[in-house]
């Protein structure tokens, strides 16, 4: 049953009129964002189309290229975010689902021994070029990542002597894939990927020049089309860091800030030539006695006064000609405000790649403890943002055709009982990624903290091993077992208060000199 609309009443205490559609539109306050006046006036924003999206993408990636390859600090971030992202490698773990598959303690460690052991022997053949280990391969993903925006490793099966698995990868520069010339007019291929009805990747053109040579010209005969997908299993990873809702492409990340990467590095180019001028300026000494010390130095000829010198060593010292007057030149470059200046936009630069200034000047010398361990979070949110990104669409797929033909060839056996690995292929390939090691800015605090998330649960030995660059857990307990009985044998005593070490209380901070300031 429906109740009738309720009444509203006026001050007058009659029954308002019910309110109709306004037919002029809302009341919304108009928004300064929207103006077109004053500093506002010329801001239009061009947006792409199909056509000019291939083009600016490869400008800019060509430009950061340029930038990571000859731009120190350009460099330093990239080296910054890839080396502790990647580092030595994301290291797997298996976990597979034992209350899934209904597995005992033991037979899921014996699983993942086998899992391990298979992906060890991989990685060392995983690169199809046979240049790359796989961690290797990894670490230059990310930088292509991160310079071009994106990355492209097609899977492929080489049967070849000498290899245990078929599985390897193949690099693909992200350059090489945009669509042909004569598919322009298709509304399914975008700037080189081909989408299905649902805006998902179908396929990748790759372009293959007979001459090597990318031409944004060349037809689809000098193109190959690689499925997205085969099967169960990818044809093609594509992987990058989308932004907006139908992103089908990857955006360098020093694309926002790439203006000012490129005028800062002028203008310490500048001020370091300028800087090479004032300290080579000589000393010009003008003579009054033209009969004088500096007579040697005079010619009979009429037009010795026009003499000019060309160039000067630093620290020469020059005699004028007869009445010519010198002026000391002084320079003021750099002035006193360099330092604070090229900080700022530094400060800038970092803000819009998600580094803090100290991990991209390599600068801690105005820090203390807590200023550089909470720099160091900011920037290891970042790294850990993109190992997920490349844990989810990298690795873990990796890791699964991996170990999917290791139980093929028979590497990996299945307890009995267990259900078809088809059928339940989530839960054999589950596994964990360790990333590098972070470092420690204080080690005794940072491992005290480590001993006791453990001893209290929130954190387990397994991570903390891996995170502190340890190894596995496992080797390192039966090491330590080994070690103990050793110690045992000698009668070698270890020393009765290591344990109260844990609960001393720490050292107050100091801060630097320095780090204190206006």
């Amino acid at each position: 049953m429906t109740g009738n609309p309720p009444v509203l009443y006026g001050p007058d205490n009659r029954p308002l009129p019910p309110a109709g559609p306004n037919p002029f539109g809302s009341y919304e306050v108009s928004r300064t964002a929207a103006g077109l006046r004053g500093t506002l006036s010329n801001w239009l924003v061009a947006r792409n189309t199909k056509y000019s999206a291939r083009r600016e993408r490869q400008v800019v990636a060509d430009r950061a290229e340029d930038l990571a390859a000859n731009d120190t600090h350009a460099a330093s971030s990239i080296d910054s975010i890839t080396v502790n992202t990647v580092g030595t490698g994301l290291m797997p773990q298996s976990r597979p689902n034992a209350k899934v598959l209904g597995w005992t303690d033991e037979e899921s460690r014996e699983f993942q021994a086998q899992a391990e052991w298979a992906w060890h022997i991989w990685q060392g053949e995983s690169d199809a070029a046979g240049r790359l280990t796989f961690w290797q391969n990894t670490l230059v993903a990310l930088r292509t990542l991160l310079v071009k925006g994106e990355f492209f490793r097609l899977p492929l099966m080489i049967d070849a002597p000498g290899r245990t698995f078929s599985l390897s990868l193949q690099s693909v520069d992200p350059l090489r894939v945009y669509t042909p010339n004569d598919f322009t007019w298709k509304n399914n291929i975008k700037d080189g990927v081909e989408f299905g009805r649902y805006g998902e990747a179908v396929a990748y053109w790759i372009a293959n020049p007979d001459d090597g040579f990318v031409s944004m010209d060349l037809p689809s005969a000098n193109f190959s089309r690689t499925p997205a997908r085969v099967g169960h299993r990818p044809g093609a990873i594509h992987t990058f860091v989308s932004k907006s809702e139908e992103q089908n492409r990857g955006v360098s990340v020093l694309a926002p800030s790439m203006k000012f990467f490129k005028d800062l590095n002028d203008y310490l180019d500048f001020e370091l030539v300028g800087a090479i001028i004032a300290s080579s300026f000589p000393v010009f000494v003008e003579t009054t006695d033209p009969t004088g010390s500096a007579q040697g130095l005079q010619s009979t000829d009429p037009e010795a006064d026009k003499t000019r010198y060309h160039e000067a060593a630093p620290g020469t010292i020059l005699y004028g000609n007869l009445n010519e007057k010198p002026h000391v030149l002084k320079s003021d470059r750099p002035g006193g405000s360099f330092d604070s200046f090229v900080e700022r936009i530094l400060r800038a630069i970092g803000a819009s790649i998600g580094m803090p200034y100290e991990v991209i000047a390599k600068d801690f010398s105005k820090t203390n403890y807590s200023s550089a361990r909470a720099a160091l979070l900011e920037a290891w949110r970042v790294f850990g943002m993109y190992q997920k990104w490349l844990v989810d669409g990298f690795c873990q797929p990796v890791w699964r055709m991996v170990i999917e033909e290791a139980w093929l060839r028979g590497m990996i056996t299945l307890p009995k009982g267990s259900p078809d690995f088809y059928d339940a292929m989530h839960a054999y390939t589950r596994a964990d990624w360790i990333p590098p090691r972070k470092g420690n800015v204080d080690p005794l605090k940072e491992i005290k903290a480590n001993i006791l998330a453990i001893q209290h649960n929130i954190a387990t030995l397994a991570g903390v091993t891996a995170e502190m660059g340890g190894g596995d857990y496992e080797t390192n307990l039966h090491q330590r077992s080994s070690e103990r009985g050793l110690e045992k044998d000698l009668d070698v005593i270890p020393p009765a208060d290591a344990a109260a070490i844990l609960y001393e209380p720490d050292e107050p901070e100091q801060e630097l000199p320095h780090a204190t300031g206006n």
